[in-house]
Parts: C-alpha cells; sequence; structure tokens
C-alpha cells in the first residue's frame, strides 16, 4: 500500500540525509587509506573529501529541486493552489477588506458644513421686504 505525498517526501529527504552520511563516511575512509599508504598528504585528503561532499550535496539539490517542481505540478494539476497562491490571495482580501472598511467610513460621516454664512443660502425669511409698492 502506498503512503501519502507527505510520507513519500520524507522517506526521500530522509534517504538523502543517509545517503549524504554514508557518502561522507566512505570517502573519507578511502581518503584515510590513501593518507596511510603515503598516495596523498592530509591537507589534500581533505579537500579531496570536502570536493566529493560538496558535489555530492550539488547533486542531492537538484534532486530535491526537481522533486519539488514536480510536486509542485502535480499540486497544480489536482487544482491546489500553492503557498505562493495562498499569499497572493489572502492579499488581495487584505486589500479589498481595507477597501470597505473605506467606504463605511464614508458613508458613516456625511460631509459637514463649513459653518461660513457667505456658503450658508439665504433663505426668504432673511430677506428684506420690499416695501416700495412697485
Amino acid at each position: 500500500m502506498r503512503g501519502t505525498v507527505g510520507e513519500t517526501m520524507e522517506r526521500l529527504i530522509l534517504l538523502q540525509v543517509g545517503a549524504a552520511a554514508a557518502t561522507r563516511d566512505r570517502v573519507e575512509r578511502a581518503v584515510e587509506d590513501l593518507i596511510v599508504q603515503g598516495r596523498l598528504e592530509r591537507a589534500e585528503g581533505r579537500t579531496v573529501v570536502n570536493e566529493v561532499v560538496g558535489r555530492a550535496r550539488e547533486r542531492s539539490e537538484g534532486a530535491r529541486s526537481f522533486v519539488d517542481a514536480s510536486v509542485q505540478q502535480s499540486l497544480k494539476g489536482v487544482g491546489i493552489p500553492t503557498r505562493e497562491d495562498y499569499e497572493d490571495m489572502v492579499f488581495r482580501v487584505e486589500q479589498l477588506e481595507h477597501r470597505v472598511r473605506m467606504l463605511e467610513a464614508e458613508t458613516a460621516d456625511p460631509p459637514q458644513t463649513t459653518g461660513d454664512v457667505e456658503s450658508e443660502p439665504l433663505s426668504t425669511e432673511d430677506e428684506p421686504e420690499d416695501t416700495s409698492g412697485v
């Protein structure tokens, strides 16, 4: 029976870690044997170990990138959003909520008059009556 995608990914990562540790141990043993035989100096041996482990790490990272890309593609294929898609949606919702709050604040606070006498319209009661009779 197959495990979940998460379990499979965990197994792959553990396999990579185990392979890297085994590779380093084997390389160190091989280099130590060469040093004991006098075919390699200790400083050169350290350099060789670091180079081999570095190359193994690069290959491991390449494999991890390949697995990540494959998983992302599979998730997209079944319609599951990526973390980036999710974060974009959250950002858009936050922007919309902010706009709604601004619009609600505008409708809750009607524009206020300045109180200037010149800007207020005169009512007919304030006008003087025409007594000239014309």
